[in-house]
Formats: C-alpha cells, sequence, structure tokens
C-alpha cells in the first residue's frame, strides 16, 4: 500500500511538470511564430536613404522667417540633398515656395546628421488677418532631389491687429482720417505700430498722432491714430487702408470713401467793372448738386501771370460763406487794385476749411 502511495505522488509531480514544460514550449512556439510574421516588415531596412523634419519653431516677433531642422538618421542608406521648401496655408489651400534659405539650399545632409534652417517668408498674412480667422495649421514640406519629401504641420502663432472704426469725413476735413486700432486679448504677444497707408501711400511718420512707433499689448483698449494726408484723389474710391508694425503683423481695412466735392467758379460769374470800381471784382463760386457735402468759405488769393499769389484780405459772401451742395455764393472782394494789370491774365483761387480747392483763370479787362 505504501509503495503505491508513492507511485501516485510521484505520477502527479511529473504530469505538474509536464504541463508546465508544455506551457513553456507553446508559449515559445507562439513568439517564434509571431516574431517571424511581423519581424521582415519591422526590422526591413530602408531601401532608399531618408530624412524627417524634427521641428519646426514660428517667432512671435518677426513673422518674416521660420525655422525648421531637418535629420538624416544613421540608418539612412547615404547622404540626402535637400532642394526645395514650401509652406502650404491649409485655410488658403496655397502652397507658398521658400526662396531663401541659411543655409542655402540646394543642401547635402550627411548621413546621421542633423541640420537646423532659417527660411524666409513673410507668414503675417496668415495670422488671423482675413475674416473669418480660422486657427488652420499651415504645413512646411521638405524635398529631396528625387521628389521624395516630408510634411510637418504645425499652428503658427496668433497675432490679431485689427482696425476697428476708421473715418474719412469731408464735412470736417480732406486732409487728415481717423483709424482706430486694436491687439485682440487673445494674441500672443504686443505689437510696435510703425506706419500707416492709404492705397500702398504711406502716411510719414512725423503725420501721425499719436507719435509712433507705438507699443499696443494684448487686450489694450483701442487707440484712435489721426493721420494727416490729403486723400481728395481718391474720393469715390475703393481704397486698401493698413497698419504695419515691427514684427511684420498687419491690418487691413477694404472701404470706399465719400463721393468728391465739385466746386467751380463759372467765368461768365467773374466780374472786373472798372465803372464801378478797380478796387472791386466779383466772382460766384458754386458747388455741384452730387458733391458730397457742404464746404466753408475761408481764403481768397490772385495771382497775374507768373507773379506769387496774394491774398485777398478784404471779401464778403452773399449769403454767407457756408456753400451746400447745389448752391452757390456771390463774393464780392475789394481792396486789390487791378488797374495795373489790365489785358493780363490772372488765376482766381478759392479755398475751403475742408481743404478743397478750387481755381478759374481769366483776363482782367
Amino acid at each position: 500500500m505504501q509503495l503505491t502511495r508513492n507511485i501516485t505522488g510521484i505520477s502527479k509531480i511529473i504530469l505538474i511538470l509536464l504541463l508546465l514544460v508544455s506551457f513553456i514550449v507553446g508559449a515559445l512556439f507562439s513568439y517564434v511564430y509571431t516574431m517571424g510574421f511581423y519581424a521582415p516588415s519591422e526590422f526591413l531596412m530602408p531601401e532608399k536613404p531618408v530624412m524627417s523634419i524634427q521641428s519646426v519653431e514660428f517667432s512671435k516677433q518677426d513673422t518674416h522667417f521660420f525655422d525648421f531642422t531637418v535629420l538624416n538618421p544613421s540608418y539612412s542608406l547615404s547622404d540626402v540633398t535637400i532642394t526645395r521648401v514650401e509652406a502650404r496655408t491649409a485655410d488658403e489651400n496655397i502652397v507658398h515656395v521658400v526662396t531663401s534659405t541659411v543655409p542655402t539650399i540646394p543642401f547635402v545632409l550627411q548621413k546621421g546628421h542633423s541640420q537646423t534652417f532659417r527660411a524666409t517668408w513673410n507668414w503675417a498674412n496668415y495670422t488671423g488677418v482675413k475674416l473669418p480667422y480660422t486657427d488652420t495649421p499651415v504645413e512646411i514640406r521638405v524635398f529631396l532631389e528625387d521628389g521624395r519629401g516630408e510634411i510637418f504641420e504645425i499652428r503658427k502663432p496668433f497675432t490679431r491687429l485689427v482696425i476697428t472704426e476708421q473715418k474719412f469725413d469731408p464735412s470736417i476735413s480732406i486732409n487728415h482720417f481717423n483709424l482706430t486700432v486694436e491687439n485682440l486679448e487673445s494674441s500672443e504677444t504686443y505689437v510696435n505700430i510703425t506706419a500707416f497707408a492709404i492705397d500702398g501711400n504711406l502716411v510719414p511718420t512725423d503725420k501721425v498722432t499719436p507719435p509712433l512707433p507705438y507699443t499696443l499689448n494684448p487686450g489694450d483698449a483701442s487707440v484712435q491714430f489721426q493721420c494727416f494726408y490729403n486723400w481728395a484723389s481718391l474720393m469715390g474710391q475703393s481704397v486698401t487702408v493698413g497698419v504695419d508694425t515691427k514684427q511684420g503683423y498687419i491690418a487691413r481695412l477694404i472701404l470706399t470713401l465719400p463721393e468728391p466735392v465739385t466746386l467751380d467758379i463759372p467765368t461768365s460769374q467773374i466780374v472786373f467793372n472798372a465803372t464801378t470800381s478797380t478796387q472791386q471784382f466779383n466772382i460766384t463760386v458754386t458747388n455741384n448738386a452730387n458733391s458730397s457735402t457742404r464746404v466753408n468759405i475761408d481764403r481768397i488769393t490772385v495771382a497775374v501771370g507768373q507773379q506769387a499769389p496774394v491774398n485777398i484780405t478784404q471779401w464778403t459772401a452773399y449769403p454767407s460763406s457756408i456753400l451746400g451742395t447745389n448752391e452757390s455764393v456771390l463774393i464780392v472782394c475789394t481792396g486789390w487794385d487791378w488797374s495795373t494789370y489790365t489785358g493780363q491774365t490772372v488765376r482766381i483761387t478759392v479755398y475751403t476749411t475742408q481743404g478743397f480747392i478750387v481755381s478759374k483763370q481769366t483776363q482782367i479787362p
């Protein structure tokens, strides 16, 4: 009986050992089978040289460039030649070819090495300057000489400078306009406003108040700038007004300016009458019915031949010096003796407080 019990105990131990050995062998077989299926594709070395874009960086304080780093890994077959860099803006789906980099391309990148490039590209137009703003990324693309390339997707710094209000008022003056500017609270950096422009024409820096450059932080209260610039020649036209900054961020606004003001001095209404007085002459000034505003007459000059203009210091407008649209006023000028200029050509010029000017040339009888 004792021998039977011992044999039974040994049999159970052997069974357990056999089960453990079977489990280990089965697991090993499964691993070998699985690795045999996946390993060829997993550990297959590349058939051609490869490269990858490691990083892309945009500077919040300069929108004229971006930096990117490219790696030619050690397992690559050989050196690679970088021949082309592009930036694709997703919101417009436009591909911008980078034409200048430091170091320059084509560039040979050795196996196992990385290189950081600075690419010249003004990305200010793609930071929310267009409405509606969508926070879409930009794709940086780097190509090799055989046409293969890598793509790196990144979101640019968001800084939004906006023109919240504009004022072109011909009833006040055509010699200046006002623009109200704001750096949105969601912007990522401050800006230094350096210039204003209208239809591509820069307003002289010393003709802007408050003085430039002007620092505007994100979330600051909007600021109204007065730009002294004569915009009479642009009246009635669609124009673009703009704000530029040191960092490269811009604000643009397209608007249609008020209609022109058309003044005239009919030649038939210029009267020199020696019978009345050689120290007096009369003129009539008209304001066209299609003019955009009334005007205030404030100065009159005469210029004989090539002589310098002379101010007429004594004049009276009837019924008043305020000239409404589709109206005319009679102006009686005294205190200037024209008797010594008979037979000569004279140019009469009428000025308004709004900056509008009208001239007419005639002959003194």
